[in-house]
């Protein structure tokens, strides 16, 4: 065969592989905006989700507090703050309700920042305190009796300046019920 019957090979014929730098940019432009988007949407479910926390922990708390009463014949109380909650026990013997301080499990929990509380008993607006006074008349709002039965209220978990909540709503019977719910503005 002679050397000029063989098609000639240009480079303008062979296939091209690999991005442009213009796909390369739109794609890095794509990524870019949803991240961004992502980053947004965490951002306003992880305040929800704490609010939702909350409220699972409280009515876990409550349940586990009326079993602790009937199984040990005590009574139980919860006080309520703008910002943070916690459970007292009756003292028979000084006739007065002391914080369980010392409990890991009924210690004064604090709620994450951005969060308020709102409390109702018996479809009254509870006014709350911000701290505890250290006055003698310490008393919970909320009472645990060793019947089983407990004070119904509603506790709301909610945003500052916001009308979206988590409502834990606990009947007398000591039963639960947590209600996503959003307050008349």
């Amino acid at each position: 065969m002679s050397p000029t019957l063989m098609p000639r090979r240009t480079t303008f014929n062979r296939p091209t592989s690999g991005f442009t730098l213009l796909e390369l940019l739109v794609v890095l432009l794509i990524v870019g905006i949803l991240v961004s988007l992502l980053t947004l949407s965490v951002g306003l479910v992880g305040a929800d989700s704490a609010q939702r926390r909350e409220a699972e922990r409280i009515e876990a708390l409550v349940q586990l507090a009326g079993e602790e009463t009937m199984l040990h014949g005590i009574e139980m109380g919860l006080r309520v703050y703008r910002r943070a909650y916690e459970f007292s026990i009756y003292r028979d013997a000084t006739e007065e309700w002391t914080p369980l301080a010392g409990d890991e499990l009924f210690r004064r929990r604090d709620i994450p920042q951005g969060l308020e509380l709102d409390l109702e008993l018996e479809d009254r607006k509870v006014i709350l305190e911000f701290e505890a006074d250290d006055n003698k008349n310490y008393r919970p709002q909320v009472f645990i009796m060793s019947s089983g039965n407990v004070t119904p209220f509603k506790l709301r978990f909610r945003e500052a300046f916001s009308s979206d909540s988590y409502q834990v709503l606990i009947n007398a019977d000591g039963s639960g019920e947590i209600i996503r719910d959003e307050l008349p503005n």
